[in-house]
């Protein structure tokens, strides 16, 4: 009998409150196949004393609307946790979507050396396409899909990753998706995801099963 994997789904924000994200978790974290612990506490990984197989973070490094705002990137902890799980405890599976990817300060090591992405802004909500590029597992059996979603604008390091997605729009084209390892991990990032309709869209779905099933090593 299969033992069950272990997921850490971090996520909660003024912008994308928890139950955009809650109604996703069943179609790729299924309860046949996973334990799975939600939080909305950044520090919740900081006292882990064994790596989960997967982490997913769906949480914005600005949390909410206060003034001056605080980042939780920024206050340091996060990047020395993930690269203990990655790196040090087993080679844990991270990854980001969406928000995931937003107000990460560009010197923060989570984008110089974990993700290797991270949003810089984004237009109003437009028709997006997701055009696949490259033939890797994260994008097996995907072919190009249209969603109604923010069209994240992005900066990367990516001559540093595996880029496997472009997204299209009226207002250019970004990178949508990328995978690479690091350390003992692999790390997967995944723009687009602002609404529970995006999420729960066939090409969404089928990119994130892929991306749970390559990055936890399954």
């Amino acid at each position: 009998m299969n033992m069950k994997k272990y997921a850490i789904v971090l996520l909660d924000d003024y912008w994308h409150p928890a139950d955009t994200i809650l109604p996703l978790l069943p179609k790729i974290l299924p309860d046949s196949e996973w334990n799975v612990r939600v939080t909305d506490d950044p520090n919740y990984i900081g006292a882990l004393s064994a790596a989960p197989d997967l982490l997913m973070n769906f949480k914005d490094g600005i949390a909410n609307t206060q003034i001056p705002t605080p980042n939780w990137y920024a206050a340091g902890a996060w990047s020395p946790w993930t690269h203990k799980l990655l790196v040090e405890m087993g080679g844990a599976g991270y990854i980001g979507v969406h928000c995931g990817l937003a107000n990460i300060p560009q010197d923060n090591p989570v984008y110089t050396e974990l993700l290797r992405g991270r949003f810089l802004s984004h237009p109003p909500k437009c028709p997006v396409t997701v055009h696949i590029t490259a033939q890797h597992p994260v994008t097996e059996g995907v072919t190009d899909f249209t969603i109604d979603d923010e069209h994240y604008q992005m900066e990367g390091m990516w001559d540093k990753t595996n880029v496997l997605a472009m997204t299209q729009s009226q207002h250019g084209e970004q990178v949508g998706v990328w995978a690479h390892e690091y350390g003992n991990g692999r790390v997967v990032g995944i723009t687009p995801g602002h609404t529970t309709e995006v999420l729960l869209s066939d090409g969404m779905l089928r990119l994130l099963r892929n991306a749970v099933n390559w990055a936890a090593k399954r």
